[in-house]
C-alpha cells in the first residue's frame, strides 16, 4: 500500500512538473524547450554563444506574406539563467498543412534536434508539440 501512495505522489509530482514546463508564462509566453547550442551564431543579426538556453515562444507572431496563416511565424526568445539573451523567428508547421503524399507528408519525430545543416552554414533548432513543429535557423559565426 505504502508502495502504491509513493508511486501516484511520484506520478503526481512528474505530471505537475511537466505541465509547470509548458505553461504559459508572463506576457503571453510559453516554454517550449531547453537547447545546447553547440557553436556561436547569430540570432536576429546579433552574437549568441554556444551554450544551454531556454526557449521561449512569445504570443508575437511576423507579419504574414500573401497566402500564409497569421501565425505562420511566432517569435521565440533564448534565455540564459533567467533573463532573455535573444530573440529569433521560428517557422511553425503544423500537421493539418502536411501534403497528403511525398516527402513531406511524414509526420515529423518528436522531441528537440539541434543540428549543422549540409555546409555547415546553419544551425537549425526543430521542436515538435503536439500537432505542432517549429523551425528555427540559425546563421554560423564564422
Amino acid at each position: 500500500m505504502m508502495l502504491l501512495m509513493a508511486t501516484a505522489a511520484l506520478a503526481y509530482g512528474l505530471g505537475a512538473s511537466v505541465a509547470a514546463a509548458q505553461a504559459p508564462v508572463a506576457g503571453g509566453s510559453e516554454v517550449l524547450a531547453l537547447v545546447d547550442i553547440t557553436q556561436a551564431v547569430l540570432a536576429n543579426g546579433k552574437p549568441l554563444p554556444a551554450g544551454s538556453y531556454e526557449l521561449r515562444l512569445t504570443s508575437e507572431s511576423v507579419r504574414p506574406l500573401p497566402g500564409q496563416s497569421p501565425d505562420a511565424e511566432r517569435w521565440v526568445e533564448f534565455l540564459a539563467e533567467g533573463s532573455v539573451v535573444a530573440r529569433e523567428v521560428a517557422v511553425v508547421l503544423r500537421d493539418a498543412d502536411r501534403p497528403a503524399v511525398g516527402a513531406s507528408s511524414a509526420v515529423a519525430a518528436s522531441g528537440t534536434r539541434v543540428e549543422l545543416l549540409k555546409g555547415g552554414e546553419f544551425l537549425r533548432v526543430s521542436v515538435r508539440r503536439g500537432a505542432e513543429r517549429y523551425l528555427i535557423h540559425l546563421p554560423v559565426v564564422r
